[in-house]
């Protein structure tokens, strides 16, 4: 029916087709009750044309609290069906409308929009992610129409003493393109209808007994009525998409009325749906900009929540690193994989989601952590933890490869239909099975995988798995393991394993670097590799805290660089903020910058970020040599800034005490964060028991000696961030939050005495490139 009327729009004038199409309207279907064309393009409010009333958008940031006022996110007429129209967040954004009442569809309705649905939630409590809800499950009385998991969509009604679910399974909604879905009740007939770009889908008997009424609750356009919730802060069942031409008509419909609509709505375009682009969709990360935490130049998403960053790797000119997302908001869910692509892995680009959960009996609740390899011809492939509720356990592997190679940005992912490796009783604490690394061995034509998991009875481990072709593997049991009654804690699953080359060890055999994560620490064993036994021994058993900052730097991953050899790890920098604030300022967590992993001549690890990190230096406002520390500090105390890179070195002293610097400092130290190493106490510590007025943050660090060498210090500062490297023999990453917005100085920690050998700062660039 449809097809019917855009080949009218097409050939024939616009007044004769949009007469043509609302005689066809008046024809099947009662005067609309309610209607919101969304074209505003600004503002709060959105107007209902029928009766002229403006209704509120409600939106996080129509009052922000940590940025300047913003309104919701129109899009111009260009991406939308009829002039304008809204994107939705997925989280805070919903139009609440006065109800309508029993007596307004007493002869039925029919319920219509244009949606373009960015991505899927999980489906909790049951509920549809809504189009348009007024709806009480108790009472079972009202509607809820709206989309549910992978694209499923329907229509809840309430008839007194059932509720009514008709949902469409077999044709679901498309992400990131238009679709026209309406809902249709004829109380005389006892109907309820679904149709989908014209097409009557479905036509379903209501229950004989009972009555279709309205409950006392507001209409919400984009949330379903009674949300499911997290911490009492973040409401579910929320819809993520643009949507346009939200209608409520007063009676019944039929598949030529609906396609009146459709093709009314689209006369301005001669019938032709617009394309969208991945920008109409995406939350531009402009839309941050005032927040003094919001870092600059740290690796994040534009918007919204991450997790572990993970599966880098390097084809064809670019960087690509994935990470764990929640598309709908600032909170962990529904996790899918986020995809950047980079140059010089400093300068990242935002792609479109690289992997979601489908009803495909693989990865239907979650695309969880893991790793990129190469196959034998040197395509990139992925290898995910694909979360399976119905599956037992509900963690397996699965592997994806890119849909078209010619892709510079390679997009577009398949995942192979099944599982590759499934975890089977006596490998490992069964159920306990995530976040697979891959790498080949470059002494043979096997690749190995290590998959999280734990040894009853013994300690956390990494179970190791071969293979030939990257699809069948052998089990060749735990990694290694160490005894867990000496290091209580270490019995759980040791997440995200990581095994990198480091170098040659002082014995002249080759060691890498064994890194996972347990209870949001990185931990890391220093040891040797046996390709031919599959096991790892490391030189001391004793796990070591891989960054001193107490839980901030977690969730390692890493990859060996093949332009240049470097064994290279991200981390996931978390954010350390209660769930309200993170509601409020639209995002959460970020990544850590990426760290270069060499052995020192002693057999230690040493770690160093990036070289490239250099190109972001922009204007170098201190470049001290040979000074006393009052000479340095007088200096430093006259600049300011929130997104800078600082270089100390202090010649060895023999006096014991507190060396290093200050950030985010306000007039009078009013607000202060120090790090500093204390050679009294032989630490690297920071102390942020000031960094906030009325906000104790308290002291984070650990052992450090700096024996009788200089006292080499890059830290960086990134809005909330604060990341430094000593010596590189350590690192700290830690997060403040000051609550005065002068609090961008800048201090020196040194002894009366002390010499500066140098002091260095410059202000850092974006590491965002668009398009």
């Amino acid at each position: 029916m449809i097809n019917h009327y855009l080949r009218r729009l097409r050939g024939a004038g616009l007044l004769a087709c949009l007469m043509t199409a609302l005689h066809a309207v008046a024809a099947t279907a009662a005067p609309p009750l309610a209607y919101w064309p969304l074209d505003e393009g600004d503002g709060k409010l959105a107007t209902e044309a029928v009766s002229g009333r403006r209704d509120a958008v409600d939106y996080v940031f129509n009052r922000a609290r940590f940025k300047p006022d913003s309104a919701p996110l129109w899009r111009p007429a260009g991406s939308c069906i009829r002039n304008g129209c809204l994107l939705f967040d997925g989280y805070s954004t919903n139009i609440a409308a006065p109800g309508l009442s029993s007596a307004q569809l007493a002869q039925g309705f029919t319920l219509s929009a244009w949606v373009a649905p960015h991505a899927f939630e999980w489906g909790d409590g049951g509920h549809y992610s809504a189009f348009l809800s007024q709806f009480d499950s108790e009472a079972k009385q009202g509607f809820s129409f709206g989309v549910y998991r992978f694209g499923t969509w329907g229509i809840k009604l309430g008839f007194g003493s059932a509720i009514v679910d008709v949902r469409i399974k077999e044709r679901k909604l498309p992400r990131d393109a238009w679709s026209h879905v309406a809902a249709s009740y004829d109380p005389a007939k006892r109907l309820v209808a679904l149709f989908l770009n014209g097409e009557r889908l479905l036509n379903v008997a209501a229950p004989v007994d009972g009555e279709f009424s309205m409950p006392a609750l507001p209409l919400t356009i984009g949330r379903y009525s009674q949300a499911e919730q997290i911490g009492g802060v973040f409401k579910l069942n929320t819809f993520l998409g643009l949507m346009d031409e939200v209608r409520v008509g007063a009676g019944p419909s039929d598949a030529a009325a609906v396609s009146a609509i459709m093709a009314a709505d689209l006369g301005d375009r001669h019938g032709v749906v617009p394309t969208l682009s991945p920008s109409d969709l995406r939350i531009a990360s402009s839309i941050f900009d005032g927040d003094p935490h919001r870092p600059q130049y740290h690796l994040m998403p534009d918007a919204g929540w991450m997790n572990e960053p993970h599966a880098p790797f390097y084809y064809g000119g670019q960087y690509h690193l994935f990470f764990q997302k929640n598309p709908f908001g600032p909170f962990w869910h529904q996790i899918h994989w986020g995809h950047w692509v980079s140059p010089d892995m400093v300068r990242w680009r935002e792609l479109p989601i690289a992997l979601a959960p489908e009803d495909d009996g693989l990865a239907t609740d979650g695309i969880w952590s893991g790793s990129a390899t190469y196959a034998a011809d040197g395509t990139p492939v992925l290898f995910f933890t694909a979360g399976n509720d119905a599956a037992k356990p509900n963690q397996r592997t699965g592997m994806a490869t890119p849909h078209e190679l010619r892709d510079p940005d390679l997009v577009r992912w398949d995942k192979y239909a099944t599982p590759v490796t499934l975890q089977k009783e006596g490998q490992g604490r069964f159920g306990e099975f995530r976040d697979p690394f891959v790498f080949r061995d470059g002494t043979r034509s096997h690749w190995f995988q290590l998959v999280g998991s734990s040894l009853p009875g013994r300690s956390g481990t990494a179970l190791v798995y071969e293979s030939s072709d990257l699809r069948n593997w052998t089990p060749r049991g735990p990694l290694f393991s160490i005894d867990g009654k000496r290091f209580p804690g270490f019995e759980a699953t040791w997440e995200l394993p990581v095994l990198l080359p480091v170098g040659k060890g002082p014995d002249g055999r080759e060691r890498h670097v064994f890194l996972n994560d347990l209870h949001g620490q990185a931990y890391y064993w220093i040891g040797v590799f046996d390709a031919a036994t599959a096991r790892f021994t490391p030189d001391i058993e004793a796990p070591r805290v891989f960054d001193l900052g107490q839980g901030h730097f977690s969730g390692p991953s890493g990859f060996v660089d093949p332009k240049t050899g470097r064994s290279i790890v991200f981390s996931i920098a978390q954010g350390e903020r209660k769930l309200q604030d993170e509601y409020d300022a639209g995002w959460a967590h970020n990544g850590g910058l990426p760290i270069v992993l060499t052995l020192g001549t002693d057999g230690e690890l040493r770690l160093a970020p990036i070289g490239e990190l250099t190109t972001l230096r922009g204007q170098q406002l201190l470049d001290l040599r040979d000074v006393s520390v009052d000479q340095a500090a007088a200096a430093l105390s006259a600049i300011h800034g929130r997104a800078l890179e600082m270089e100390l070195v202090l010649a060895p002293s023999p006096l014991a005490g507190k060396r290093g610097l200050g950030v985010r400092a306000a007039p009078a130290h009013a607000e202060l964060t120090e790090l500093y190493v204390d050679t009294a106490r032989n630490r690297l510590e920071i102390d942020r028991t000031r960094s906030a007025s009325g906000r104790d943050g308290g002291v984070q660090g650990g052992a450090f000696a700096l024996a009788e060498e200089p006292l080499h210090m890059r830290l960086f500062l990134d809005g909330s961030m604060i990341e430094a490297y000593v010596n590189e023999r350590n690192s700290l990453t830690s997060r403040v939050y000051p609550t005065r917005r002068d609090a961008d100085g800048l201090a020196l920690l040194a002894q009366a005495g002390d010499r500066v050998v140098s002091l260095k700062v410059w202000t850092m660039g974006m590491t965002e490139k668009r398009n």
